[in-house]
Parts: C-alpha cells; sequence; structure tokens
C-alpha cells in the first residue's frame, strides 16, 4: 500500500477527524505491530527519515495530519510495522492546539517516538522545543484516582524516545561518547540544573528509554538543505548511522497498552478514535478506563496474512489481488488490559522501567498484639507481602529489648537514615514484628525480607507467653535467623535464651494424634524446617583467646555451646537444643558502635563517627548475610515466594489465636493446596498467554493447530511444574490436564468456527454472480445447464485459489453445493436442447460427484481423529515426562535433606561419643581401684567396654543408613505407582475419546451409505421406468404399412 492520511485537521474549526480509508487499512493488520511516529520542526526532514526506515525511495507525502504507512516487518516476518508520519511545527506561533493533540496522538499510537530536529547552535535547545511533552501528564492519565503518581504510572506505558539529531558535524567525541553509552540521550544532556517544567527534564521523568542518534548531511557532497532524490547517492557516512538507527528501531519490542499487553491493527484503530474523541472534547484520557472499556466491548485478534508462496507478509494490495474482498474471519486474541491499582503510598519509588512489586521505602508492621494482647496481622503490610512473587530471602533478628537490633538491620538494608526506628530510652520501642521488602542487593530476581522482632523480656509486659510467640515466629518464617545479645556468650546469656528449650512445646513438626508430639519425632525432623542461626555479640570488649592461643568468632561461639563436665542438664539444655535445633551456626563480635554520649543519637551520625572496631564486623556481618543467607524454603527444597510467606504467616498466626500448637507439616499442606491451585490457574494462563502468540486462526490443517496446542501445552506444564509442590496424588496435575484437554477441544472448536466463517464469507462473496445470473433467467435457455455447470466450476476453482480458508474448506464447499443441487436440478430440467437420456446421465454424474466428495470428507474425518489420537498420545507422554523430571528433582531434594539429617546424627553421635569417652578414664580408674579383680579380669572389663561402644555405633549408622534407603524405596515406590495410575487414566480418556471420534466417523458413514442408496434407489427408478417403457413399445399393436 501508498502511504495515506490517518488523521487530519478539520479547516473550519481546527479540529481532528480520521480517516475512515486508513482505519479499515489498520483492522486489516492482525498480527503484533511496530509503530513508529517521527515529530518534529517542519523542514529537518522528517519524511526522508521515515522513507529510509521503510526501505523506499520516495513515499509519504509533505501533506497537514498524520500520514500511515503499513508494511511488512523487515526482519521480523509475523509481525507488521506501521509508520506514522506528522506535519512539523515552525517557529512562529500556530495552531498549538493542533499540534499538541498531533504530538499526544503520535506519543500514544507509537512503540518508538522519534523526535527530529536539526543541529543548530546547542543541540540542547532544539530538544527544550518541544513544549508540548509539559501537557501530556495533564492531558493524558493512567489511573484518575492516583493524579499524584500520574507521571511515576505514564513512565510505564509510554514509548521509547529516541531524538534523531540531523546535519551534525563530525564530532569524534560525541560519537565516543553515545557508543560508550550505548546511545544514552542522558549523556549527552548539558544542563542538569534545569527547571522540573523545562522540556528537557520532563522527557527525563516520563520516558523510561531515551536515546539519541545523530547524522551527517545525507548528501553526497556534504551539502545541507533540501535532501537527496531518490535516485541521488547518499553520503556514505550517512548510511552507515543510518544502519545503526534502524538496527536499533527495528529490534524493539511491539506497542503495548496498559498492562504491557500487545495489541494489534483492530484494537489500535478503535483506541485512535476514541483517543481524537476525547481530545476534540478537551477531556482528559484515561488510559486504564479506556483500554478495559475497548476490552469488554470488542474481540481482538493477531494474524497477519502470509505469502503462500514466499511465505513474507504480504501487502494490503497483494492480498487484495490474491482474493476477493471477503469479511475477515472470526480471529480470537483476547487483550487484557487490566492494570493493578497502584502500590500502597509506602512503595519506594525507584527509577522508571525498573519497579519491583513489594519493594518498600520504609517498614511496616506485619504482626502485631490487638488491644486484647493477642496476635494479628496487619493486612496492608500482608497485602504487600502476598503482592512478592519474587524468591526470598528472610531474615530475622530477636533478643532482649534494648540491644539494638533495629540498628543492625538498618545496616544490613543499607540504610544511613530511616529505615527501623530506634528508641533511646529504657522502654521497649519495636511492637510486634515489622517487615521491609528490598531488591536484593547481590541476587537479581529475589527480594530481601527483613523482619525486626519485639524485644524479648521487656519488664513492662505483662504476658511473657507473648515473647515465646514472637521469638517461634521469628523462627518459622525466617531462613536466617540472628540472636543479638550484649556483652558475652555465658550462662546468664544462654538462660536469656531459654526460648529455645521451648520451642518443642510451641511448635510442632508433623500432625499427631491427641494434639501431641509425633512419636519418634526427634531434633532431626526440626532442621528441615529451622533457619541457620547467627549470634550477634553485641558491645564486646574482651579478647578472643583461649588457652593461650586466638581464636575465631565461630570457635568462640562452639566453645560455649561445649557440655561442661559436672554441669546440670538442666543448665545444658539451651546448650543442647541450640546444636541440636541449629547446625548451621555462626557468630559475629561487634564493639560498640559510638561513646556512650553518642549512642541516643546513633542513626544521625556519620560513618566516620562511628568506632572503626564496630565497622569492620559490621561489614563483615552484612557481606556474610548477603552472600550466604539462603531462599526460603519448604521441606523438599521448595522455594518460598513473598506470596507464600504471607500465607505461611496467616496459617502460623491463626493456630496461635486459636490456642493451637503450629503445625510445621499442616502448613506446609496447607500451603500446597493453595499454591497446586495457583500453579494450575497460572499454567492455564501461560497456556492462553502463549495461544494468543502463537495461534492465527483458521489454521490449513488440523496437525498445524495441534503443533501450535502442543507448544502451549509444554510451557503450560513447565510453570506448573515450577510452581507446584507436594502434589503427590496428582490431583492438581490431572486437574490441569483436563483443563489443557478442554482448552484443546475449544481451541478446534474456535479453528472449526473461524475456518466455517471464512469459507462461507468467500462463497458468499464468489457466487453472487452465479445467483443473480439465476435469478435474471440466464440459464433457462437451451444449453443454459451446461453454461451453469462451466461458472459453477469456475466459481469452485476461484474458492480452492482463495488461501487461508482453514480445515473446514471441503466440508463447506460440499454443504454449499448441496444447498444448489435444487437449484442444478430446476436448470437441467428447463434446458430444452437436452435429452430425457442426457438429463438422466447429468443428473447421475452430479450424483456421483456429491458421492465422490462424501467420501473424501470421510477420509479426512479419519485423518483428523487419527492426529487427535496421536495428539493424546503425545500429551500422556509429556504429562509423564515432566512429571518423571520432576520426581527425580524431589528424590534428589529428599536424598539431600536425609543426607544433611544423618550428618547431624553422626554429629550428635560424635558429641556423645566424645562424652563417653570423657567418662573412660573415670571407669578406667574404678576399675583399676576395685581390688576384687584380677589384672585379667580388669582386661576383659575393658575389652568388653569398647566393644559394647563400637557396637552402639554401628547399630546408630545401621538405622540411620536403612532409614535412608528406606525412604528412597518408599519414594520410588510412590514416584512409580502415581505414573502408572497417571497412565491408567490417561489411557482411559485415551480410550473415551476413540469412542466418541467412531461414533462421530460411523454417523458420517451411515449418512453416506444413505446418500448412495438414495442414488442408487433413484437410478434403479429411472431403469424400472425405461424398461416399462420398452415393455410397452413392444406391446403395442403395429402396422404392417408402417413396418415395411
Amino acid at each position: 500500500m501508498e502511504p495515506v492520511c490517518l488523521v487530519e485537521p478539520v479547516p473550519s474549526s481546527g479540529a481532528l477527524r480520521v480517516n475512515p480509508a486508513a482505519l479499515g487499512l489498520l483492522r486489516g493488520l492482525t498480527r503484533p505491530l511496530h509503530v513508529f511516529a517521527v515529530f518534529g520542526p517542519c523542514g529537518t526532514g522528517k519524511s526522508f527519515l521515515m522513507d529510509r526506515l521503510a526501505g523506499q525511495g520516495e513515499g509519504f507525502p509533505r501533506s497537514p495530519g498524520i500520514w500511515v504507512w503499513c508494511l511488512p516487518h523487515p526482519t521480523q516476518p509475523d509481525q507488521a510495522l506501521v509508520l506514522l508520519d506528522t506535519e512539523g511545527f515552525t517557529e512562529q506561533e500556530g495552531d498549538e492546539t493542533k499540534l499538541s493533540r498531533l504530538f499526544v496522538l503520535d506519543v500514544l499510537l507509537s512503540s518508538v517516538f522519534v523526535y527530529n530536529t536539526r543541529s543548530e547552535g546547542d543541540p540542547q535547545r532544539q530538544l527544550d522545543r518541544l513544549t508540548y511533552v509539559r501537557d501530556l501528564p495533564r492531558v493524558v492519565r493512567v489511573l484518575d484516582e492516583f493524579s499524584w503518581e500520574n507521571s511515576f504510572l505514564l513512565s510505564s506505558v509510554l514509548p521509547d524516545f529516541v531524538w534523531c539529531l540531523r546535519d551534525v558535524a563530525p564530532d569524534p567525541c560525541l560519537d565516543e561518547v553515545l557508543e560508550a553509552t550505548d546511545h544514552e540521550l542522558d549523556s549527552a544532556l548539558s544542563s542538569p540544573q534545569d527547571s522540573e517544567d523545562s522540556p528537557s527534564s520532563c522527557v527525563q521523568r516520563l520516558f523510561p528509554c531515551r536515546k539519541l542518534f545523530h547524522f551527517c548531511s545525507p548528501r553526497a557532497d556534504g551539502g545541507h538543505g533540501k535532501p537527496p532524490a531518490p535516485t541521488d547517492q547518499l553520503h556514505p557516512m550517512f548510511q552507515e548511522q543510518m544502519g545503526h538507527f534502524k538496527d536499533y528501531a527495528l529490534s524493539r519490542s511491539p506497542k503495548t497498552m496498559v498492562g504491557n499487553r500487545v495489541v494489534d491493527g483492530a484494537f489500535l484503530a478503535d483506541f485512535l478514535e476514541r483517543v481524537v474523541d476525547l481530545l476534540s472534547r478537551d477531556e482528559p484520557v484515561l488510559l486504564n478506563e479506556l483500554c478495559s472499556d475497548l476490552q469488554e466491548g470488542s474481540v481482538y485478534s493477531v494474524g497477519y496474512p502470509m505469502d503462500p508462496i514466499g511465505g513474507a507478509p504480504l501487502r494490503r494490495a497483494a492480498v487484495s489481488t490474491a482474493q476477493p474482498s471477503v469479511p475477515e474471519p472470526k480471529m480470537e486474541r483476547v487483550v487484557p488490559l487490566q492494570v493493578s491499582r497502584p502500590a500502597l503510598p509506602v512503595l519506594a519509588k525507584v527509577a522508571p522501567g525498573t519497579a519491583q512489586p513489594g519493594a518498600m521505602e520504609e517498614p511496616m508492621c506485619l504482626i502485631e498484639n490487638s488491644p486484647d494482647g493477642e496476635l494479628q496481622l496487619n493486612q496492608r503490610a500482608l497485602a504487600l507481602l502476598q503482592s512478592v512473587s519474587q524468591p526470598v530471602v528472610v531474615v530475622a533478628i530477636a533478643g532482649l529489648y534494648r540491644t539494638g537490633k533495629s540498628y543492625l538491620l538498618n545496616r544490613l538494608a543499607g540504610k544511613d537514615r530511616g529505615g527501623f526506628s530506634l528508641g533511646a530510652t529504657v522502654q521497649s520501642h519495636t511492637k510486634g514484628i515489622w517487615m521491609w521488602c528490598l531488591p536484593h542487593p547481590r541476587r537479581a530476581g529475589h527480594t530481601l525480607v527483613l523482619l525486626d522482632t519485639e524485644g524479648l523480656g521487656d519488664v513492662e509486659k505483662g504476658d511473657a507467653k507473648n515473647d515465646v510467640w514472637i521469638f517461634t515466629l521469628a523462627v518459622l518464617l525466617s531462613g536466617t535467623l540472628v540472636y543479638n545479645s550484649l556483652g558475652t556468650i555465658d550462662q546468664r546469656a544462654l538462660e536469656q535464651l531459654h526460648y529455645v528449650t521451648e520451642l518443642t512445646e510451641h511448635i510442632k513438626v508433623k500432625v499427631a494424634g491427641e494434639g501431641g508430639r509425633q512419636k519418634g519425632e526427634d531434633s532431626a525432623e526440626f532442621v528441615h524446617f529451622f533457619p541457620a542461626f547467627v549470634w550477634a555479640v553485641r558491645d564486646f570488649t574482651l579478647q578472643l583467646e583461649l588457652d593461650g592461643r586466638e581464636i575465631t568468632e565461630d570457635e568462640y561461639l562452639e566453645n560455649a555451646l561445649k557440655r561442661r563436665q559436672g554441669q546440670p542438664e538442666k543448665l545444658d539444655l539451651p546448650k543442647k537444643y541450640l546444636r541440636q535445633y541449629f547446625p548451621s551456626r555462626k557468630c559475629f563480635v561487634f564493639d560498640r558502635p559510638a561513646p556512650r554520649c553518642d549512642l541516643a543519637r546513633l542513626d544521625e551520625l556519620p560513618e566516620a563517627a562511628l568506632s572503626p572496631d564496630f565497622l569492620e564486623p559490621a561489614q563483615r556481618f552484612c557481606s556474610h548475610i548477603h552472600q550466604h543467607a539462603g531462599t526460603k524454603t519448604l521441606p523438599g527444597g521448595h522455594v518460598v515466594t513473598g506470596t507464600l510467606l504471607g500465607n505461611l504467616a496467616v496459617t502460623y498466626v491463626i493456630a496461635i489465636r486459636s490456642g493451637a500448637v503450629p503445625c510445621m507439616e499442616s502448613a506446609v499442606l496447607a500451603l500446597a493446596q493453595i499454591e497446586n491451585s495457583a500453579a494450575v490457574g497460572e499454567a492455564v494462563a501461560v497456556y492462553e498467554e502463549q495461544l494468543e502468540w502463537r495461534a492465527a486462526l483458521p489454521t490449513e490443517s488440523v496437525q498445524e493447530l495441534l503443533e501450535v496446542h502442543a507448544q502451549c501445552e509444554r510451557e503450560a506444564l513447565r510453570a506448573f511444574m515450577a510452581r507446584a509442590f507436594k502434589d503427590d496424588e496428582q490431583q492438581y496435575q490431572q486437574q490441569l490436564k483436563d483443563k489443557l484437554d478442554s482448552k484443546r477441544a475449544e481451541l478446534c472448536h474456535r479453528n472449526e468456527e473461524a475456518s466455517s466463517d471464512r469459507c462461507k464469507a468467500v462463497l458468499m462473496e464468489l457466487s453472487q454472480e452465479l445467483e443473480e445470473r439465476v435469478r435474471e433467467g440466464s440459464y433457462s435457455v437451451p444449453g443454459g445447464y451446461q453454461r451453469f455447470l462451466a461458472d459453477q466450476r469456475e466459481m469452485v476453482e476461484k474458492y480452492q485459489r482463495v488461501p487461508w480458508k482453514g480445515i473446514m474448506a471441503a466440508e463447506v464447499l460440499q454443504e454449499f453445493l448441496k444447498s444448489k443441487e435444487t437449484v442444478a436440478q430446476a436448470v437441467l430440467q428447463t434446458d430444452q436442447s437436452l435429452t430425457d437420456r442426457q438429463r438422466e446421465i447429468e443428473a447421475e454424474r452430479a450424483r456421483a460427484e456429491a458421492a465422490e466428495r462424501e467420501a473424501q470428507l470421510s477420509q479426512e474425518m479419519q485423518a483428523k481423529t487419527e492426529q487427535l489420537l496421536q495428539d493424546q498420545t503425545r500429551s500422556h507422554q509429556e504429562h509423564v515426562q515432566q512429571l518423571t523430571a520432576k520426581m527425580e528433582q524431589d528424590r534428589k531434594q529428599l536424598l539431600a535433606e536425609q543426607e544433611r539429617a544423618l550428618a547431624l546424627k553422626l554429629q550428635a553421635a560424635e558429641v556423645l561419643q566424645e562424652f563417653l569417652k570423657s567418662k573412660e578414664t573415670v571407669a578406667q580408674a574404678v576399675l583399676q581401684t576395685d581390688q576384687s579383680l584380677t589384672d585379667r579380669q580388669r582386661e576383659i572389663e575393658a575389652e568388653r567396654a569398647r566393644a559394647e561402644a563400637a557396637e552402639r555405633e554401628a547399630q546408630r549408622s545401621q538405622e540411620m543408613q536403612a532409614k535412608t534407603e528406606q525412604l528412597l524405596q518408599d519414594q520410588t515406590r510412590s514416584h512409580q505407582e502415581h505414573v502408572q495410575q497417571l497412565t491408567a487414566k490417561m489411557e482411559q480418556d485415551r480410550k473415551q475419546l476413540l469412542a466418541e471420534q467412531e461414533r462421530a466417523l460411523a454417523l458420517k458413514l451411515q449418512e453416506q451409505e444413505r446418500l448412495l442408496r438414495e442414488g442408487f434407489r433413484g437410478e434403479a427408478a429411472r431403469l424400472e421406468q425405461q424398461m416399462q417403457s420398452l415393455r410397452q413399445e413392444m406391446n403395442r399393436p403395429q402396422d404392417t404399412c408402417s413396418i415395411l
């Protein structure tokens, strides 16, 4: 096609109007669109630049308004290229309202907005001529009720901004800067002191991606002025610069709207009409509302006609000559355009395009104490946490009140000021559990969740049990638990950590009868759930020395946790449970951060005022947490997201409020149900999204459609397997399979409908002339029947040549011809040039052709049935294959967990062995002082003790090995059983599908047999009539003369 006017100014009123013919061309584009709009001063070569981008000589005229040129994309054959050339503005004051509206249209319609100017004087002055950008936030809004966030929200929906600076004198410095910064526009701006309302500042604030390309004069002689003619030679440097610009422009993503959804020509045309109407009435453009209305009112498609010979997209002109101008088929592509409401005001305002869901500007209380003393969840904070879909690294800090926990977390968050609130009095400052979600500083795609807990042992708190529950929740929710204390790790510090000894009373690992602990449950089970443990010792003033040698902080902790001989078991309990429940332990010791007089204003002190003896371990502490604190996981290795963490918090708090003991297994099973249901929904959404991208209905064959379905199903299964966990009975995977099977049936039905609509529209268009001749009686003349057959055959041949009819082409044609049999018979009977015998022969030929077409349809039905059965088998194999891979991954994770548990058992056994060895000296001394035994008896007794110790050790190792093997065997048996059940279910579904297809085929065969019987009956009646005529002729008396 050639460029046409899309939007033109009305001379009498200055308003804008849309050209219906151009809208029709846009609506014919059913594939993703790359829309480039150019805007700028007059006489700067905008049209010349667009012609070069189109790869054409001279296309765009120099006319008012906005002109559109629709072309195949040169590098993306499944997408379309739409170029918008806009009239330029002048130095003199003109119709500013019209130009401002044209600018808004260019910005809203394009995926890449090109601002084209010449290099005259200070280049930034040319950028500041784009004054229309100031009105953009006033005219265009994303959400009406959040106008204060409009500029921020606009930055997520506006196109790329490309400034093309023309006729630039050679400047190696500028070339070097642009190349080094990947043509970033900001690197070339020279006045950062501009006011916030300047065009330069508005461009930087509103447009998420900003690029600068500069060009020398395109003329071969390097002169300026009128651009060269299409046949003129272009300057080599200009050609090279143009190549860089085209590479960038053509590599950008297709046009999207609110919600980051790709749109097609039909949507863009409707969107343009609505925006022009709003601008003409001086009403603001509310993008979310407008896109939602368009989505609800219409169904849009993605598809672009492909040349059946060359494989490249056809131009519209080529399409119109290759086939009749028939209505487009109903191609379905739902374009979800809803945008979620902006996050709560505590969201951090990060750079445009880098916004991360859940990133918070300041902490919020997640779990608080209600007025009646019970724990309750803050729903605003919970909603924010559940909006985080990324994996989370959860670090919680606990300890006695007034020990500087909040300050340490602020250091971990990298905040010198702000963050968790600090207190400088003897009163506890933090109440409940506070949360701060931040982008992880070292792991892309992860969120760091910091939990600051209420200080333990507050003398003003009446209910000591509340401390236990706060500590318990910190253990259950975190992946790394930091315990903060003052002074040294001595017996008093260990006694203050008595909450560890009470964990077994407030946490259950597995479901048990009567609410008690599971029989046989031991500390190894807690290891699967409990976090890594870091002890932060504050205000530490001692030397790290033991027995005259220097020791590390970790050695200091381990020495403090050793069991002492002669110490009562009750005093040893905190050490015992720390060793058993937290096998991963780390210790950091900190000096006082500042002199005592400055501690009250610690958050106000600059870094230089802090003690180096505090800063050095603080840096190591933060580095360790950032680098080694693992992603929060559930037993089985399933990664926890913010959504899952929020659901965990809900489950545990509900259990505590009800007076029950939180059961970790029950919580995980409840989470699995929620997450697996969500995984099914997400997988179906992935299927539908993939289908939107891949499917262009109707397809030419069933196989083509099933290949698209298979690709979408594969991606959906991957999404499900990545999110689902503990679907031991494959209940949710079966739900997904049922939904995908339903989607496949729906897709086949939609494909048949689209094909049928397309074919009927083609036949209706092609048969108009034939039906007109029938109505006029053109065939009611001698020889009319043969002319009718010739015209009908010509119509069928044209129909066969029309592309993109789909799989219903033969069936719709058969129905159409069958509906015309009465007309054919009437024409046959009125053709006086035919004898009765010729009429009978023609009727027989018509019946034979109809039977042949029916037989062909039956063969196609049989082939379709076989393809569906093959796809069912493929789907079954795909499910089994991905399930097997998932179970193998689960098996490896279970094995790793069991190995960790075994290592813990062996560690505990080593501790016990050391204890027994420490007692051997006492036993030997007792044995030596027993005068009733001979030397030989003493040797025998000592050997017996050693043998018993070795036997106990061997028995423990055998028990652990047997338990591990039993778990692996059970995992393998469960896997095989689930695969067998899934195979049996899928085989049953396959048989049902086969039976349904056989019934449908039988009905088709019965119909064909009926038609054949009717044809034979008609032929038999005709022959019988001929025989009767012959008999009558033979029996009639004849005159001898006549015989002679």
